[in-house]
């Protein structure tokens, strides 16, 4: 992680410390970000007390948890609470358009330029297209490298996907309401580390994190201890090494034909 964002978990851990009625310094806080981030795998709450311990702060269980979630962006944990039809919407398509002209990528980035995780979520499984662009450019430029495809959200607090076929949406659709089913039987401390480790191998955060505002795991007091995180960080992986597997061979499809003197108006489908 750069320094610019540590230095803004930084501004966050002291937000956060405020609310609670204690407060750190921009160094202190600075360091007790950077010790969090490079704790041993699978004690992040350890490590982030003993931390704030040094810079004298002492917290309870509950507002510990809820510090450690806020450095890994979300400042409200199990905030939403969801009903029966909005816990199955976790894992089903919320939305789903289907794209098949130029015109209509660079509209539909358009109509979603606030949706945050957008492009964010299309350029991980896309390291090649760079970074750094808005949800219209970024989906002009999935068009363009994969032609026509589905562009969809999978489940209400999960990723944008594109996809080049049904069958290959469902695959994707399939790996995520996996990894939703497996952490909703996981104990916080465990998604919280299984969550950590994923963000520090990629910067884009993780799925695990933005499930975390809902009560998607219900009543974790009776789960037993032995799962730990064994799966949670492969089950994502996992997903997100589908989404590039789809993406470049479709890429690769795409270059190839146009190669043979299909112009770009030509649809791979024809």
């Amino acid at each position: 992680m750069d320094t610019n964002t540590l230095s803004a978990r930084a501004q966050i851990l002291g937000h956060t410390l405020r609310q609670q009625g204690r407060a750190v310094g921009e160094e202190a806080a600075l360091e007790v970000v950077t010790r969090f981030r490079a704790g041993e795998d699978g004690q992040p709450l350890a490590t982030l007390d003993g931390a704030l311990r040094e810079q004298g702060v002492a917290l309870d269980a509950g507002a510990l948890a809820r510090v450690a979630w806020a450095l890994l962006g979300v400042p409200s944990p199990r905030s939403v609470r969801l009903t029966s039809a909005a816990r199955g919407r976790l894992t089903h398509l919320v939305e789903l358009h289907d794209v098949s002209l130029p015109s209509r990528a660079r509209e539909l980035g358009g109509q979603l330029a606030r949706e945050e995780t957008l492009a964010p979520d299309l350029l991980r499984a896309r390291p090649w297209l760079g970074g750094g662009q808005g949800a219209r450019e970024v989906l002009a430029a999935v068009f363009d490298t994969e032609w026509s495809g589905f562009l969809s959200l999978l489940g209400e607090f999960g990723p944008w996907v594109y996809a080049p076929s049904v069958a290959d949406l469902q695959t994707l659709s399939h790996g995520y309401a996996a990894l939703v089913r497996l952490a909703s039987g996981r104990r916080e401390a465990d998604v919280l580390a299984a969550a950590l480790r994923l963000e520090r191998d990629a910067s884009a955060g993780s799925l695990l994190a933005r499930l975390e505002v809902t009560d998607y795991r219900g009543d974790a007091s009776s789960r037993e201890v032995r799962d730990g995180t064994a799966g949670l960080v492969e089950a994502e992986e996992a997903f997100w090494a589908a989404a590039a597997r789809q993406a470049r061979h479709r890429r690769d499809e795409w270059a190839a034909r146009r190669g043979e003197g299909r112009g770009p108006a030509a649809s791979p489908h024809d």
